[in-house]
């Protein structure tokens, strides 16, 4: 005969059944808490992680548009740069190719302004500035070569009567033609005829002595004679006459260096003391 359980045994194990179901309902109830609790938490702060979602996306949005311009601005600058590249190319490839013309050509310039800067614009021969820097380097020169240095300074006759007859365009005239017999004078490369200043002119002559400088002097006076330019105003003559100083010196550490122009320029105030048109120099 099969056993079947006593109403105490049911009631024991339906004991337990409700112990069991209760004690999963309690965990149930516990659950169910903190699920309120976490709805309840993301209920409160839902607009707070909504806001910082919004404003991090629109950040990104921003960025990424920033993004798309600078790459656009960096684009633009690249082809700005390959063909400024290019143009510099070219250049550089024209250089190349008429460096030699343009370097020639630049030299042309330069030593043609040096040459201007050494010239006196009326009369286009060298000037003071040019005399003093070759009267400067014949002295030092004269000093280590102990060889003699010769220097003429002339002045034209009345020159201030040819002006007042003839006008100061005709005293510009006659200077220019002054200037180029005297130039003619010269023979050697290192001689120098300069314009002084106004009517004056200078001629050094480098390894010469008293006697090469009055050869020369003389052939000056004798060429301005034979250029025969009318001279009304003159005391002197009825042309243009000069009155020259010669000096000579052998240059020496002990002399100074405006020795040799002193000299030259006592003996040509000399010349014009003694009547004019004439040469003055140390006996």
């Amino acid at each position: 005969m099969a056993y079947e359980p006593s109403l105490q045994e049911w009631t024991a194990v339906l004991q337990i059944e409700l112990e069991r179901l209760r004690q999963e309902n309690i965990a149930l109830r516990h659950q169910v808490h903190d699920l309120e609790l976490a709805l309840l938490t993301t209920a409160e702060h839902g607009d707070i992680i909504e806001g910082q979602l919004y404003e991090t996306n629109t950040k990104l949005k921003t960025e990424i548009v920033e993004r798309v311009k600078a790459q656009a601005t960096l684009q633009a600058l690249l082809q700005i740069i390959t063909h400024q590249k290019q143009d510099l190319e070219i250049i550089v490839q024209t250089i190349m190719e008429h460096g030699d013309i343009l370097d020639n050509q630049w030299h042309e310039k330069f030593n043609l302004a040096l040459r201007l800067a050494d010239l006196d614009g009326l009369t286009q021969i060298p000037n003071r500035r040019r005399f003093d820097q070759c009267y400067a380097q014949a002295w030092q020169e004269g000093i280590e070569n102990r060889t003699s240095l010769a220097l003429i300074l002339c002045d034209i006759d009345d020159f201030k009567g040819y002006n007042d007859t003839y006008g100061h365009l005709a005293g510009d005239d006659c200077l220019r033609q002054i200037a180029k017999v005297l130039s003619h004078c010269v023979q050697r490369s290192t001689d120098l005829v300069a314009r002084y200043g106004g009517e004056e002119f200078v001629i050094l002559l480098p390894h010469t002595g008293l006697k090469g400088a009055l050869c020369v002097a003389r052939r000056m006076q004798s060429a301005i004679a034979d250029l025969n330019l009318s001279h009304d105003a003159s005391i002197v003559a009825p042309h243009v006459t000069l009155s020259i100083g010669a000096a000579s010196i052998t240059p020496s550490p002990s002399n100074p260096t405006h020795e040799l122009l002193a000299v030259a320029d006592q003996y040509l105030y000399l010349a014009k003391k003694r009547g004019k048109n004439q040469i003055a120099y140390a006996a």
